[in-house]
Parts: C-alpha cells; structure tokens; sequence
C-alpha cells in the first residue's frame, strides 16, 4: 500500500509540474505527501562560522516563504483541473545538507512509500546536476522511486510496460507491479531486449505466460521478446508503437542494477524517457 509519498523539490518548473502528478497519484492511493527541499549549507573561503550559519539560515527562511506559494500553486492547479477524491493532506520540511543523502535518509527515517521525482534530462549543468541528483536517489532509495519527466501528463496510466530481466523471480516482480498498479486497472506489456542474441540461464516468455493465465488470469498482461542493438532504442521504439504511459523497471540488488541501470544506454532512459519511469526497489 502506498500511504506515505516523498517529493524532494529545487522548486523549478519541472517540479511544478511533478508536484501536480505528485498530487494526482496521492489522491489515488489515498496518501499523504511530504514536500522536501533540500538546501547547502552556506560555506565560504574566509567566512566565520557564525557568519556562515547566520547566511544558511537565512537561505532556509527564504526557502520557507517559496515552499509555500509552491504547495499552494500546485494543489490550485491541480484543483482547478481535475475532480479529486479528497484533497491530500501535504507537510512541507527544509533540510540541509548533501541532496541525494538526505532525500534518501528522510524516505528511511519515515518509512516512506514511494519518491516522486521531476526530471528533465541532461541539457544544462543545473540539470546534469539534477540529473545526478535523480540516479543517485534511485541507486540507494529505500522505497520505489516514481520519476516524472516534464513534459509526462497524467491524463491516463492504461498502459503499462515492464522491462523484464527474465530471471526465475521475475513472475513474483511482475505480480507485484500488478498489485502496486491496481488502482489505474492496466495493461502490462513485458517486454525483453535480447540485445547479445542469447539469453541462457533465463525462464521465457511461454513460461511467464501460462503461469500468470493459471495463477493470476485476472491480471491483463501480454509478452514481448525484442531484438535490438539497443536497450534504449528497442524500449523507446516500444512505448511510442504501444502509445505505452508507464516504463517499469525493477532494481531489487545491487547486482542487476550494476549489470543494467549504471550502463550509460540505461541511464540514458532513466534521464531521456518521455513516459513516467517507475522504479520498483527492495
């Protein structure tokens, strides 16, 4: 169950608009949301002490009166077009400290549900910064880690695709998807990117497919074995030909994630990706 969401903010545009399918995605799980910024702690060259935490504490306050007009514009906006369930009950906090530390320390330290992230790719320094930010989060989030690209609407999440490792515990991940999913009723497409030509060691696809006909039938799922010279292009191929909402990856050990998100062409998606991309962790 998703009761507790986390939505770290620089307050950029792209976090605006994250914040709004933030906001969206708790009013369908019924959940509370606890907006984070994070700040530096102020440090120069020849200041006092005191003088540097006189000027940290100023920045926080400052960080203060932002936060609010952004909590306020985010649920007008979102109020203004869609009809919710119930308005989610929102706690701002101001931290300071190293970012991706301390986003990771606060989900911990709260038991936190699911992270939400706005992203925007890498274009600039502040977003290759951002971007940083995003994939370091993701490598040690206790929790499943839910990021928002800017131009990600949320007008439907009906179609789902589940980038499978095709490993022997990949029928329990894919159920689990399905059970974290339940609430938006989707289509789930597996999909496989053969990109050496072999898979040994690995179940298949006709296996996946009669156990979840015999065990879980009412679950909408169909099986996609694809061949490409690219992770990235076979997956975006994919999503644009299905018109696919959701890219679902699963990182349950450092092992798979080694072999497979700290690649470049992985990182790539997690940071290009037009769809929402959710990570499912352990």
């Amino acid at each position: 169950m998703i009761k507790k969401i986390l939505f770290p903010t620089d307050f950029s545009a792209t976090a605006q608009s994250a914040f709004r399918h933030c906001l969206l995605l708790a009013d369908k799980y019924d959940a509370d949301v606890e907006i984070l910024h994070v700040i530096f702690p102020e440090y120069e060259a020849l200041d006092l002490p005191v003088m540097a935490a006189q000027a940290t504490k100023e920045k926080a306050e400052a960080a203060g009166v932002v936060m609010k007009t952004f909590v306020e514009t985010g649920l007008a906006q979102v109020q203004a077009a869609h009809q919710l369930g119930h308005i989610p009950n929102v706690r701002s906090d101001i931290e300071i400290g190293t970012p991706s530390k301390i986003i990771c320390e606060t989900a911990r330290r709260n038991n936190t549900d699911l992270i939400v992230m706005g992203t925007k790719g890498e274009h600039n320094a502040l977003e290759r910064f951002f971007g940083s930010v995003t994939t370091a989060v993701i490598a040690n989030a206790p929790c499943n880690v839910w990021i928002v690209p800017e131009e990600a609407s949320f007008e439907r999440i009906d179609i789902i695709a589940y980038a499978s490792d095709l490993k022997e515990a990949d029928p329990y991940h894919i159920w689990e998807v399905g059970k974290l999913l339940e609430p938006f009723s989707p289509i789930i497409h597996c999909v496989h990117v053969n990109v050496k030509g072999s898979v040994e060691g690995a179940i298949d696809f006709a296996s996946l497919g009669a156990f979840f006909e015999h065990h879980a039938p009412s679950l909408q799922i169909n099986f996609h074995p694809l061949s490409g010279q690219s992770v990235v292009e076979a997956l975006e191929e994919f999503i644009d030909t299905y018109e696919v909402d959701m890219l679902v990856m699963y990182a349950p050990q450092h092992n798979w994630f080694e072999r497979t998100f700290y690649k470049s062409h992985t990182r790539r998606m997690a940071l290009e990706v037009h769809v929402p991309l959710l990570i499912i962790k352990k």
